[in-house]
């Protein structure tokens, strides 16, 4: 008899597994959202020089925009429409982009006004337009660099832009990339290049635009090297040479990381100029029911960071409704403006009771580098009331066992279900785990071959020098290391700052090379111990070295 009340209580239990999957099946297709955003392929023109302003619309497109207030201080060249459909967060979206060629008439600030399409809203741009240098044409071919902003919060973003303006015909040339010294910065490029015509004290020339986000990892003075154009030169009557014309170099002052408030003592430098939190659930309301997961979605959004710098959201965990995490998604989008940076955290949310619970805040504290002051993202807490599972609770039973004590059938049961229910949560786990791990770039590495003795010995030699580090806490000498260690480890993505490294270690020895960071570059320096990294490098040890999705070659264990 009891046999059988098993079986038809694991048959109830399955119909709860095939309802996990047809929720998973859903999460993966939700409702598409409508985004409205503008912007332009270069902040500062100069006038009698055109520029493209961009409109990109995410989602379903009902209507025309209208661009007509622009006319106001703007000449509109030409304007064009393309629509592409492309694969978004897993789902297949509209993507609607207009462009609108503008020439200004006079020179000052102004801003393009937002402008409304399909009952959204898109931003407001702004745009400088500077006089004509009456100077600057005196060369056939010259380069004109600026830097933005030139005193810098250390980690935060300068946008370089280098404009190489020729008034002659040229041949076969190069332009090298920015280099900076005195210091320590991580160099992006940001989108592609922008070529354009412009009048010059009456002539006619041809510009090339190239921009650069760099990173600053270091405070103190720092300068952009100047680059170099080199062409061969035709001239009139048809002879021709090759000639090199370099640009200015450009002065920074890089500015110290400021001390977080006390309340977020711990809180991980994170300079940006924009930066969002945001929250999406499988089903639309975050509606609970017991023993059914859901999967919430976190997201970072920020402008001028990398996204290698946005930190793993932490939250207090509930009793009552648990929380589990995969492996984060990063992202970017390398605009004319600068880095937008992205980190996606999914979690499976299972509620373990019904009733009212309360799911706490989240809480993401950063630097507002245009602000000059720290602010907290945060996703409110919320109030959930969790439903019962559709199976019938059963009465209690209380049987009489041969000694004289009782026993609860329905306590009994109780555990059998609850062993089922783990099973099954761990079953799909698994499942998440090996669907990830089957989203690795085909062709990657499957086994792992042996490393050379050379790089071994390196390896060694260079660990027992950390250790070293570590027990005299040097912070300098740990940071040369740490990066020599890392390059050996990652030979394909070589990390050029601990920043970059973190991104490639667990989460607590990526916390250790916070805490190296902020002794480094805080206000306070000379207090940092080595304790607490050399502890992360013997758990690093004590589990196989993670694998390098960017490699096709092993990476160095940390000890041989």
């Amino acid at each position: 008899m009891v046999i059988g009340e098993l079986f038809q209580q694991a048959a109830k239990i399955c119909r709860p597994a095939l309802m996990l999957i047809s929720v998973l099946a859903l999460a993966t297709a939700a409702a598409q959202e409508f985004s409205l955003r503008a912007s332009i392929d270069r902040p500062i023109v100069q006038k009698n020089e055109s520029f493209t302003y961009v409109l990109r619309a995410e989602g379903p497109v009902r209507g025309e925009p209208d661009f007509s207030l622009m006319a106001a201080q703007f000449d509109i060249l030409r304007r064009s429409r393309n629509t592409t459909i492309q694969m978004v967060g897993g789902r297949t979206t509209q993507i609607t982009e207009w462009h609108v060629q503008l020439m200004p008439r006079q020179t000052g600030s102004y801003t393009l006004p937002p402008v409304v399409l399909s009952g959204s809203l898109s931003n407001p741009v702004d745009v400088e337009v500077l006089s004509t240098p009456t100077t600057s044409a005196a060369g056939d071919i010259f380069i004109e660099v600026h830097a933005t902003p030139d005193d810098p919060y250390v980690q935060s973003q300068v946008v370089y832009t280098m404009t190489l303006f020729r008034g002659i015909r040229t041949g076969r040339s190069s332009l090298t990339l920015p280099e900076v010294s005195g210091g320590e910065a991580i160099i992006e490029k940001l989108g592609q290049d922008r070529e354009f015509q412009t009048v010059l004290d009456g002539r006619n020339f041809i510009a090339l635009e190239r921009r650069y986000a760099i990173f600053p990892q270091a405070s103190g003075p720092l300068t952009i090297d100047p680059v170099t154009f080199e062409a061969v030169v035709i001239s009139p009557s048809g002879f021709s040479n090759v000639q090199r014309y370099h640009s200015e170099p450009l002065p920074l002052r890089v500015r110290s990381a400021v001390p977080p408030p006390a309340a977020y003592a711990d809180a991980v430098w994170l300079p940006a100029r924009a930066l969002s939190l945001d929250e999406n659930w499988s089903a639309g309301d975050g509606e609970l029911t017991v023993g059914i997961p859901q999967t919430r979605t976190l997201i970072i959004n920020a402008d001028g960071v990398l996204e290698t710098q946005l930190p793993e959201l932490e939250f207090p965990q509930s009793a009552s409704i648990r929380q589990y995490s995969s492996q984060p998604e990063l992202g970017r989008a390398a605009e004319q403006s600068g880095i937008r940076a992205r980190r996606t955290e999914h979690f499976v949310v299972l509620a373990q009771s019904p009733g009212a619970h309360v799911l706490p805040e989240v809480e993401l504290p950063w630097f507002n580098v245009s602000a000059e002051r720290w602010e907290i993202a945060r996703i409110p807490a919320r109030s959930l009331d969790v439903l019962t599972g559709s199976e019938p609770i059963m009465p209690e039973v209380v049987v009489q066992a041969p000694d004289g004590s009782s026993v609860s059938v329905s306590q009994s049961k109780e555990r059998i279900w609850q062993g089922i229910s783990a099973a099954l949560l761990g079953v799909w786990l698994v499942s998440f785990g090996l669907w990830w791990r089957g989203r690795r770039p085909f062709g990657a590495p499957a086994e792992t071959v042996r490393e050379a003795p050379p790089r071994r010995t390196a390896n060694r030699r260079l660990l027992r020098q950390l250790h070293r580090a570590c027990d005299e806490n040097d912070d300098r000498q740990a940071r040369q290391l740490l990066l020599a260690w890392g390059g050996l480890r990652f030979p394909d993505a070589s990390p050029r700052s601990l920043g970059a490294l973190a991104a490639l270690m667990p989460t607590d020895f990526a916390r250790a090379l916070q805490k190296l960071e902020r002794d480094l570059y805080g206000p306070q320096t000379g207090c940092w111990s080595g304790k607490d990294l050399r502890a992360a490098l013997a758990r690093v040890n004590s589990v196989s070295p993670p694998v390098d999705i960017t490699s096709h070659e092993d990476l160095l264990p940390l000890y041989r």
